[in-house]
């Protein structure tokens, strides 16, 4: 291996061998020198303190999302709701949903639903606000938050729309809808082929199909489409496109949900993963 000048200073021959000398730096050289490490150890400790602030804050406001949303799963569920007695004779209501959509809508007058996956943190409930930002950094109960609360695209006709898209974040604590990326395994999918969605006058099994990496400036999501049968090619090509395989049939009279969150295969991705609502009662 050569060595350079900068290694070793200057070199002589004496006696027909090489001997190294070491250059000692000059004094004000090594002033500067020593000027250069504190300056530098002390932009560490800086960026250290600094990191470790937005560490800590980050954490808390992770813990204050996340224990408003345990807070709010109590007010849905306030131990599972039962349908109300009535006077003998009467008619049952036709639908009563175990989640209790008064309460929460005592709370935030955009409610329009509530997910929920088996064995996933995904237990949420879902909004629809005036535009498809605000509750990006917003918690259900309006408070600022990076957690954000799940959201219908406002675009969307409730949940009547042939396809209707619900927005969440993916976040670092694995919570909102970090999970739907893992999708992109067969063997996650075979685990967790559907969801429950609940709305106010119904109760839906999400029958996952589908689910693709896609450009967040891409057209892979269509609210409008030409008829039954341009729908229907929208969905088999998703299908075709799909990380994993679904069982699942399709029909153009189908309602399909979509669950956005951001992914970071790449710059700017998207995971959506695609489900048709199969009405349970």
């Amino acid at each position: 291996m050569e060595a350079g000048p900068d290694c070793f200073g200057s070199a002589f021959s004496i006696g027909g061998s090489m001997v190294a000398t070491k250059r000692k730096p000059s004094g004000k050289r090594a002033a500067r020198w020593h000027v250069f490490i504190r300056f530098l150890m002390i932009c560490c400790v800086i960026g250290l303190v600094v990191s470790g602030y937005f560490l800590v804050q980050q954490t808390r406001e992770y813990e204050k999302g996340n224990s408003a949303y345990a807070d709010l799963k109590q007010v849905a569920r306030p131990a599972e709701m039962k349908p109300p007695a009535l006077p003998e004779g009467s008619d049952p209501p036709a639908f009563v949903s175990p989640i209790d959509f008064d309460a929460l809508l005592a709370v935030n007058g955009d409610t329009v639903g509530w997910l929920y996956s088996e064995g996933t943190v995904i237990d949420y409930p879902i909004v629809q606000g005036g535009d498809n930002s605000h509750y990006l950094n917003h918690l259900f109960t309006g408070e600022r938050n990076k957690l954000g609360t799940l959201f219908l695209d406002h675009r969307n006709d409730f949940f009547e729309d042939r396809l209707s898209a619900v927005y969440g974040h993916n976040m670092r604590d694995k919570s909102m809808l970090t999970s739907i990326a893992l999708y992109s395994d067969q063997a996650y999918y075979d685990q967790h082929p559907s969801m429950t969605l609940y709305l106010p006058e119904e109760t839906c099994l999400v029958k996952v199909f589908a689910g693709v990496t896609v450009s967040g400036s891409s057209d892979a999501l269509r609210f409008r489409f030409d008829d039954e049968d341009d729908f229907l090619d929208y969905l088999l090509d998703l299908k075709e496109r799909s990380d994993f395989f679904s069982p699942e049939e399709l029909l153009p009279s189908d309602r399909v949900i979509a669950l956005v969150t951001c992914t970071y295969s790449f710059q700017n991705a998207r995971y959506i993963l695609f489900g048709k609502l199969e009405k349970v009662s």
